[in-house]
């Protein structure tokens, strides 16, 4: 059935008056019968308001409608419109079943028709509604069958057309409930009631409520619904995003909302302002609270996408990270925002490098300040885990983890995606790297330190001592209290060891999951620096464990900054280990190798991998860069893993 909202009231004069509707000219076969097959002449009333009409002044058959006739014995059979509708009156047929006859009412639409019971039906009302003027919303009609071949359907409901002003941004439907009863569900009445005075909240035998989806929302709203007559004394709304998160609620009206059967209600609706929530983030323009777990600090965990970017609103002005303040996103790194292609080292041609990060912490800025939306550039959907620290409104900070399944086969594992200053100098023919809060900024860092010196630890923040060990507040944002250094700084994905002539060790926390004792793999990847750092590298098991076999494969390696130096990937076994099986000493060769020069950004990446037996709970693995004949081998490593086998 076609049925608009004309909202000028001078179209609707000029419409109204443009043809004679009469059909005088029609005669059609009026032949009626109870029995078989059998034909209706249907209309029905248009609603009391001059505004309800189509582009020919009146609602119209639409083709393709369906009616509910009854049966005596109370079954229900559904008649079709014969033609193509776009018509006042139109023609419904179908067959009674043998041995039925035909009842007493007819339901449009069929769909709506649940039951009939003598001279009662039951009528289910629907209760999700799109948001428009101009659509199809018939309601529910109901007209009583008599002894010839006119049906004339009346309106069971009564229509609230909304105008709703100042509507919420981010809301995406419109839940409506009302105290005085249901406003949709299934409704039972008698025949004779329904044509006088409508459907009733008091006549519902299963109760619901309304839902007003909204496909694009602007700053008004127009809403046609269906509802039953009564005198409201007030109709609720929770105005809800796509997630179902409540918006802002409020009462549509405070004042008696009365509705009568086949009549328009006008209500116009102010939305109260919404205040922006302390914390929420804008994902792919969808907002998600996120909650308050300590004064300034919060924390949520949202479904992702494989790929997609997004923003923190905090007081609803929009944040993103700081430039070069952390890896600004999980997965993939593009950014050249982002302090892992360090001062835009990688879009200068200086670096190949791509990085894949699983965590990612450092300083909010403004939008305004520093677009830099987060991005996520996973291998598949997957959900992340996101902590707001606005405790200090001038500086907040961030931490974004991927949430993954544990794995139990999994001892320990660290991939250092929390490193991502570069300690050491980077690119020093572009003066980076002079400055801390340069890359960073998480923790404060004060001005201009001296590039080599082996005094600081990481990127040099006040929250570092000046003594080889770093300060607990600073192990603990990254994650690493449980370690031990000497003189390690931070390197884009990866954590270096040792500075010239200073050397410098790693050892992780003990492997406390392990009960008993059990054998593993144990995996590294780790890179030389350049010509100064061709001394042994020593990895050891410490508290337990020895090792039995390994292999090393050096990855395929492009010298930027030297035309033509370059070799492929290879692989040789590891099989000499000392101090009774707890050390391999790593020399400096084909395998793991070192770079030409200091300005090679990439170094060539070796991969370990050791079978390992006899580790418990106390094993810890350390890698350690003494000073050797030349100096200390100042190396990188990205990643350590053991696994059980």
């Amino acid at each position: 059935m076609k049925k608009y909202i004309a909202i000028c009231a001078a179209a609707i004069a000029l419409l109204a008056g443009c043809k004679d509707y009469s059909y005088e000219t029609w005669k059609p076969d009026e032949t009626f019968s109870r029995t078989g097959e059998v034909s209706f002449l249907a209309t029905f009333e248009n609603l009391e308001t001059k505004a309800f009409m189509d582009e020919k002044g009146h609602g119209t058959w639409d083709g393709g409608d369906q009616i509910a006739v009854a049966c005596t014995d109370g079954t229900l059979v559904t008649f079709s419109l014969d033609g193509t509708g776009d018509t006042k009156r139109a023609i419904f047929k179908g067959t009674i079943p043998a041995g039925k006859e035909l009842g007493g009412v007819a339901v449009y639409p069929a769909s709506a028709a649940v039951s009939c019971d003598g001279g009662s039906v039951s009528l289910k009302v629907p209760g999700s509604y799109k948001a428009s003027v101009s659509s199809t919303y018939p309601g529910v009609m109901v007209a009583a069958i008599g002894n010839d071949w006119n049906l004339s359907f009346k309106q069971a409901l009564g229509f609230l057309k909304l105008t709703i002003n100042n509507y919420p941004a981010g809301a995406s439907k419109i839940l409506l409930s009302s105290p005085d009863g249901a406003l949709s569900g299934t409704f039972k009445c008698a025949v004779s009631d329904i044509l006088e005075r409508g459907l009733r909240p008091s006549d519902a035998t299963e109760k619901g409520n309304a839902e007003l989806l909204v496909g694009a929302a602007g700053k008004s709203v127009y809403a046609f619904l269906p509802v039953p007559a009564a005198d409201y004394s007030v109709i609720n709304a929770s105005f809800r995003d796509a997630k179902g998160q409540e918006v802002i609620s409020q009462a549509l009206s405070d004042y008696s909302t009365g509705v009568s059967r086949a009549e328009l209600h006008d209500m116009i609706v102010v939305c109260e302002d919404v205040m922006a929530p302390p914390c929420r983030i804008n994902l792919g323009g969808e907002y998600y609270n996120v909650g308050q777990v300590s004064p300034g600090v919060f924390e949520g965990e949202f479904e992702v996408p494989a790929s997609t970017s997004f923003t923190v609103e905090l007081d609803g002005e929009p944040f993103g990270f700081a430039t070069c303040s952390g890896a600004g996103g999980i997965g993939t790194i593009t950014s050249d925002a982002s302090a892992l292609p360090v001062a835009k080292i990688k879009a200068a041609g200086k670096s190949k490098r791509s990085y894949y990060v699983k965590r990612a912490l450092g300083t909010l800025a403004s939008t305004a300040v520093a677009n830099n939306p987060f991005t996520v550039n996973l291998e598949s959907p997957g959900k992340m885990h996101v902590r707001i620290d606005n405790s200090n409104p001038a500086a907040p900070r961030y931490s974004i983890q991927l949430v993954e399944a544990p794995d139990p086969a999994v001892i320990f594992h660290e991939d250092f995606d929390l490193c991502t200053l570069g300690g050491d100098y980077i690119a020093p023919a572009d003066g980076n790297g002079q400055k801390a809060d340069t890359y960073d900024g998480y923790l404060p860092a004060s001005g201009t330190v001296t590039q080599n010196n082996g005094g600081f630890t990481f990127d040099y923040p006040e929250d570092i001592s000046t003594a080889p060990e770093a300060l607990p507040a600073y192990m603990q944002a990254y994650g690493l209290q449980d370690w031990a250094f000497a003189y390690a700084a931070e390197r884009p994905g990866g954590l270096q060891l040792c500075s010239g002539s200073i050397a410098g060790f790693m050892t992780t926390p003990a492997f406390s999951s392990i009960q008993g004792s059990t054998d593993a793999v144990i995996e590294v990847e780790i890179a030389r620096f350049s010509t100064s750092s061709t001394d042994p590298v020593y990895l050891i098991l410490e508290n337990g464990g020895t090792f039995k076999s390994g292999t090393i494969t050096r990855d395929a390696y492009t010298a930027a900054s030297q035309a033509g130096a370059s070799f492929p990937e290879a692989s040789t076994a590891l099989g000499s280990f000392q101090e009774g099986g707890t050390t391999l000493e790593l020399a400096d060769d084909d395998y793991f190798p070192h770079s030409w020069n200091n300005a090679d950004i990439d170094k060539p990446v070796s991969h370990i991998r050791l079978e390992a037996s006899g580790l418990t709970s106390a094993t810890k693995f350390k890698i350690d860069c003494p000073k050797g004949a030349k100096n200390a081998p100042r190396i990188f490593v990205f990643d350590i893993k053991v696994t059980k086998k």
